[in-house]
């Protein structure tokens, strides 16, 4: 009976480990916010940097998940490039081992249990009298978390200690090390955790259950355990996610057989030539040690790798978005940051499809696209008006469907703010379409006519179409928020000077006599869309490009239509 119940303060240890894990976690992620995911985007430009920030900021949050998790998101958006992910999961993997020190530093040379007591008693009344998702509830959780790991840290000791008597050192001593080696295989890929399963084989190895060695094999074991876990993640994630899980996989299996192969030497260099007798630290040491040979070994080898799996591993899926990654939402800066590099496309999809029922070449644009124009009808060669019109559509409803989804995630106010700009803009970009659309037969009737007084028109309303967008191509040397929107102010009152020289045009004609009632509503019909058209446009380009105040005070600007 005692020993049922030694095995089951074992469990409990681990659950409660795990648990704590788990809360830190969800605590981390609300307290993290900005300064960290500022603090990955700026200490990324090179793999080097990467590794260091994937290590510090492992160490620091107690949680590779998380990082992971922010790292993926910001490699969707083009900020952190494939090359800086895979350096900062590699560092990510020396990062976890800092969980080690600090129990082997802290859980057996203290009193474990009253240093948790307090945390759980502060932070579970903390989280009681806080408000769900404030800052408070979120420190008040990190606190009960970091107690639970600790509480299940002294159930695992004890637990570990009293159940010597179901094993007998000597016997399991007499393992050869690959049995050790799957066992901390096993046990990672059960629970998901290689740091609970260094805390479960430091557990064991305080209370002599297995030798040093015996503990080294599981510890290289419970790092090749993580390659399942995060083979089974990439199964159903984005193509971003595979290329880094498959990353991640090469350097631990490779990393980890070195390790194992080495493992005597590298042991006896810690225990003896650098001193470290005690077997917690030298455990810990050795998972370190083997961890930071494999980064020096892979570090030159990131931009091969990277650039070799960016080519075995392309995108198959029949989506039209680019930029926006399904995982984003669990980032919520990132997802909004995505969908709106996914709305200049829209835009610029909008602007080519409008030039095309002029006539006009597709080029002029209000940024360089030529990445994201890739794949699309419009700018093959030989685009088709109504095919290009659905693309337009279908693109909307895959981008606001997943604006939908966002909104139903906790965001901050900028962010909120920052979502109802381009959900704003897509409508924009797409009335913009809808509006020459419903010209389009409109304008093939100016084309095809045998009157040349009304197909003269269609030249005159091309060449309105073709003096708007050359000067919106010009955007592309605005900089700065301040000169983007003095050129959509500018854009903005030129619209106005098209359409009132052609209304004034119109006007001549209809003084002549020489056009119908029928031809002459068709031509103010299409010089007012194409005015609405291009408001369209510069709206869409005020919510997509400038700060809130500034779209705001764009479209506060008076029209004369």
């Amino acid at each position: 009976m005692d020993a049922e119940i030694d095995i089951w303060r074992l469990a409990a240890g681990l659950g409660l480990f795990l648990f704590g894990m788990h809360q830190l976690e969800q605590s981390l992620k609300l307290l993290t916010g900005r300064p960290f995911k500022k603090f990955l985007r700026d200490h990324t430009s090179h793999p080097i940097k990467g590794v260091l920030a994937g290590a510090v900021s492992t160490a620091a949050l107690q949680s590779s998940s998380v990082v992971s998790l922010i790292v993926m998101a910001f490699v969707g958006t083009g900020v952190i490039s494939l090359a800086s992910a895979i350096g900062i999961g590699f560092g990510s993997n020396l990062g976890t081992t800092a969980t080690g020190w600090i129990v082997a530093t802290v859980g057996f040379k203290l009193d474990i249990e009253a240093l948790a007591l307090p945390l759980i008693a502060i932070g579970g009344l903390g989280v009681v009298w806080s408000r769900q998702g404030s800052k408070r509830s979120g420190f008040s959780n990190l606190l009960a978390g970091l107690g639970l790991m600790l509480m299940g840290l002294e159930f695992m000791k004890t637990g570990a200690i009293s159940a010597t008597s179901l094993f007998d050192p000597e016997k399991l001593s007499s393992y050869p090390p690959i049995v050790f080696l799957l066992t901390g295989i096993f046990i990672t890929a059960l629970i998901q955790s290689s740091s609970a399963t260094i805390m479960i084989t430091l557990s064991a190895l305080y209370a002599g259950v297995i030798p040093l060695p015996s503990a080294a094999a599981v510890a290289i074991g419970a790092d090749l355990g993580t390659t399942i876990t995060a083979l089974l993640g990439a199964l159903a994630g984005s193509m971003d996610k595979r290329r880094l899980a498959v990353a991640l996989i090469i350097f631990n299996v490779v990393t980890d057989v070195i390790a194992f192969i080495a493992m005597n030497p590298l042991l006896y260099f810690i225990t003896v030539v650098v001193g470290l007798g005690d077997p917690l630290f030298a455990l810990v040491a050795f998972h370190s040690l083997f961890n930071l040979i494999g980064i020096i070994i892979f570090l030159p080898l990131v931009g091969p790798i990277s650039r070799w799996l960016a080519m075995k591993f392309t995108e198959t899926d029949h989506s039209l978005l680019h930029h926006i990654k399904q995982a984003d939402l669990e980032v919520p800066e990132a997802a909004v940051e995505n969908l709106g590099r996914e709305t200049l496309r829209l835009i610029d999809q909008a602007a080519a499809l409008n030039q095309l029922s002029f006539g006009l070449p597709v080029n002029d644009s209000f940024y360089d696209s030529a990445d994201d124009r890739e794949g699309v009808s419009l700018f093959s060669e030989s685009p088709s008006h109504q095919v290009g019109y659905d693309g337009i559509k279908r693109l909307e409803g895959e981008m606001l469907s997943y604006a939908m989804r966002l909104q139903e995630v906790r965001l901050d106010s900028d962010e909120s703010e920052r979502l109802g700009q381009i959900i704003v803009s897509i409508r924009s970009a797409v009335h913009a379409s809808k509006c020459i659309k419903d010209t389009h037969q409109d304008l093939q009737s100016f084309r095809e006519t045998v009157d040349d007084r009304f197909n003269a028109w269609f030249g005159k309303f091309r060449d309105a179409a073709k003096n708007f967008y050359s000067m919106l191509s010009a955007m592309q040397a605005a900089t700065s928020s301040a000169h983007r929107f003095e050129m959509l102010v500018e854009l903005k009152s030129r619209n106005e000077e098209f359409q009132a020289a052609l209304h004034a045009e119109i006007h001549g004609e209809v003084s002549l006599g020489q056009l119908s009632d029928l031809q002459i509503s068709t031509l103010l019909n299409v010089n007012r869309e194409l005015y609405l058209a291009n408001q369209s446009i510069l709206a869409a380009l005020a919510d997509a490009l400038l700060e809130p105040h500034s779209a705001a005070d764009f479209e506060s600007i008076p029209v004369g239509a």
